[in-house]
């Protein structure tokens, strides 16, 4: 049995959602995992200017057999006690966050579907970082990156005991130079609105084949070196769009997620992107992404890109002239 995510009784009006901007999308289970996400969606809701989503995913019980429908009692009592969280979570962030609209929603069925739906009309999606250990994390893990995959919006995954700070720094991370632009502007733009400045990286692996033949040094050197002049150039040419905003480039030998969970150390989000899934890529995200949505203690922000054209799409000011195209 499914049900499709509904509010709760402690919403405001729809007359009054439709005035607001797209929401704040968190996740909440009631336990202290979500605690940071909270905050984390909180002070987005208030950059932002929205109001907050906060949602909890019941998940549908399946009969003990296999053969029969769960019990109409079983399933209202689950739907009972995770009503009961969410609002109880909903008061909490109402208390901490007066000054926003806050609405608790309600979801019966699997965690994903029920997540990617009440996403679909948000503006961001924040999720806790797993910090359960064994078989649990290991599902917990999995179905956060299959949430990250999946959300047609940015997804931030935040760890449970973060707390606002404003270092004022944003760290992105570039795998190639070819698709940088979409998450160049996403990066710069953000920066922009809330005067901060930022750090563009680039990692360089080296093969193993190049270690074995004992060119690992010779191969990183050249890497490195071609690598920070095409970085230079993709980078040049969006700060020239956003010419307020302080931007600094790096080009690191290693594995590419030690070396950007390492340089966002300093940050206050770590911002990567994922291909779309028309792209085609059938993986919904690459083994980069899992690991720093695992060993980050940094809020890390996944885009998905959308551009699908071989030329860099135009960026309008908000008056409407052309930029760049």
């Amino acid at each position: 049995m499914i049900r499709a995510w509904a509010r709760t009784t402690e919403e405001s009006s729809p007359a009054d959602a439709e005035q607001r901007p797209a929401p704040v999308v968190v996740a909440v289970d009631g336990s202290d995992r979500s605690a940071g996400a909270v905050r984390y969606a909180i002070n987005e809701a208030r950059l932002r200017g929205s109001g907050m989503r906060m949602v909890h995913v019941v998940p549908a019980p399946l009969p003990e057999s296999g053969l029969w429908p769960a019990e109409a009692g079983d399933v209202d009592y689950l739907e009972r006690a995770g009503r009961g969280t969410v609002n109880r979570e909903a008061a909490r962030a109402r208390a901490a966050a007066p000054d926003l609209e806050i609405e608790p929603v309600l979801a019966l069925g699997p965690r994903v579907a029920q997540l990617v739906t009440a996403s679909s009309s948000g503006d961001l999606m924040v999720l806790g970082r797993e910090t359960r250990r064994g078989a649990e994390r290991l599902v917990a893990r999995a179905t956060t990156a299959e949430v990250v995959g999946r959300v047609d919006l940015p997804v931030t995954v935040v760890p449970a005991r973060w707390q606002e700070t404003r270092i004022g720094r944003i760290v992105v991370g570039i795998k190639t130079f070819t698709s940088a632009g979409e998450l160049l502007s996403h990066a710069l733009s953000t920066a922009a609105a809330r005067h901060a400045a930022v750090r563009v990286v680039h990692a360089v692996e080296v093969p193993d084949l190049a270690v074995d033949l004992g060119v690992a040094d010779a191969y990183s050197d050249d890497s490195v070196a071609v690598a920070d002049r095409l970085l230079e150039q993709v980078v040049g040419e969006w700060s020239a769009v956003y010419p307020t905003v302080s931007v600094e480039t790096a080009v690191v030998p290693g594995r590419p997620d030690a070396v950007l969970v390492a340089a966002a150390s300093d940050a206050d989000v770590l911002m990567v992107a994922r291909h779309h899934r028309g792209m085609r890529h059938p993986a919904r995200l690459g083994r980069t992404p899992r690991a720093i949505l695992t060993a980050c203690d940094t809020p890390v922000e996944v885009l998905p890109l959308r551009w699908t054209g071989d030329g860099v799409p135009l960026v309008l000011e908000s008056a409407g002239e052309i930029l760049k195209n």
